[in-house]
């Protein structure tokens, strides 16, 4: 029934100008009435099939849920599919421990931190209510996007808890006031920082590596 309800209100379906969605939205609030009804004046029987009725409903339009015009998926997870559909997988790798694969995993870490800063927008709670309530019907690809979603305020967090400890080594305190931004901006900004210093160090090891012609 809270599925149900959820349905309804997210759908809109009298904007949608899908016949099934539409058909089946009105379907289930018929349905969901009749059960209310039931458990309140039925018989035990009655009551069972009514609600029956009613799950059975719920789920086949959760199953068409790809044509909802709103509600599913979350704006901004939406949002995210697409950027991270757009984005072309490194298909290269590096030795492990090497300067190439701290860059490679760096340039993961930056994209990941602006896809997220593009979708802040919506709340990561509505996200995680999604997940926490209905979970269990989604199917895996669905599942890991939205904790993708949901777990980019602690992404956030555990950026800036590494920079911290980073500049605590340093004598001199920060005054850039990048103490005052946002964690994601902060989050981005920290990790193009750590970028251009892998950069560097890189070009510094192949200039020692070049020898030098003789005059």
């Amino acid at each position: 029934m809270q599925l149900g309800e959820k349905i309804l209100h997210e759908l809109d379906a009298a904007r949608t100008g899908d016949t099934l969605t539409r058909w089946l939205a009105h379907h289930i609030t018929e349905l969901i009435a009749t059960a209310n009804r039931t458990r309140m004046t039925g018989t035990a029987d009655e009551a069972t099939h009514a609600a029956e009725q009613c799950r059975r409903a719920i789920l086949d339009l959760w199953e068409h849920r790809t044509a909802w015009p709103s509600g599913w998926p979350p704006p901004g997870v939406k949002q995210m599919a697409e950027i991270l559909n757009s984005i072309d997988a490194p298909t290269f790798g590096f030795q492990q421990g090497s300067k190439l694969s701290a860059l490679q995993r760096l340039h993961r870490q930056v994209l990941a931190a602006l896809v997220d800063e593009e979708t802040a927008n919506e709340p990561v709670d509505t996200v995680q209510s999604w997940l926490k309530s209905y979970g269990q019907l989604l199917d895996i690809d669905e599942r890991e996007l939205l904790e993708l979603y949901g777990g980019r305020d602690e992404r956030a967090a555990t950026s800036i808890e590494v920079s911290r400890a980073e500049h605590a080594a340093d004598a001199h305190p920060r005054s850039d006031g990048q103490a005052d931004r946002a964690p994601q901006t902060h989050r981005v900004l920290d990790l193009v920082r750590r970028y251009d210093e892998t950069v560097r160090s890189l070009l510094a090891d192949e200039a020692e590596d070049t020898p030098t012609k003789p005059h």
